[in-house]
């Protein structure tokens, strides 16, 4: 006959990785809705105008077309030709009658490539465009 005489106080010395894991998941899930949501289009190198009359608008669900000083259009963060961006703006109405766009043009940008930006929102029947600038300071 065996006696055992142990108390049953063993010490388990491994970590329980459990906490660790639901951490870490709810981080990942955190960061995953936070990018999702934040996709305001900003483009760092654009030098937008400074305009002293305008208003801020309400945040819609808008298409956001950036017009570089070298004449280079963006839609979405990819380059598009004009061509592109006239099929894009046309898929965006149909979706959508009430869309609206933002053009952001660099202050020094093309005349005549801002022309051809409006031009491609008048063809797809959007009448909803503005035209972003920053609120001058001072005066």
């Amino acid at each position: 006959m065996r006696l055992d005489l142990d108390s049953g106080n063993e010490t388990d010395d491994a970590i329980n990785m459990m906490p660790l894991v639901d951490v870490v998941f709810l981080l990942l899930i955190f960061f995953l809705a936070a990018t999702t949501f934040a996709r305001n289009e900003v483009e760092l190198d654009l030098k937008l105008p400074k305009a002293r009359s305008g208003e801020a608008s309400a945040p819609v669900q808008r298409l956001v077309v950036n017009v570089f000083a070298d004449g280079r259009v963006v839609v979405d963060g990819r380059e598009v030709t004009l061509e592109a961006l006239r099929q894009k703006l046309a898929a965006a109405a149909r979706r959508n009658r009430e869309q609206s766009v933002l053009v952001r043009g660099d202050r020094s940008a093309q005349f005549g490539v801002g022309i051809a930006v409006l031009d491609a929102c008048k063809l797809a029947k959007i009448t909803k465009v503005d035209f972003g600038a920053l609120p001058e300071r001072g005066k």
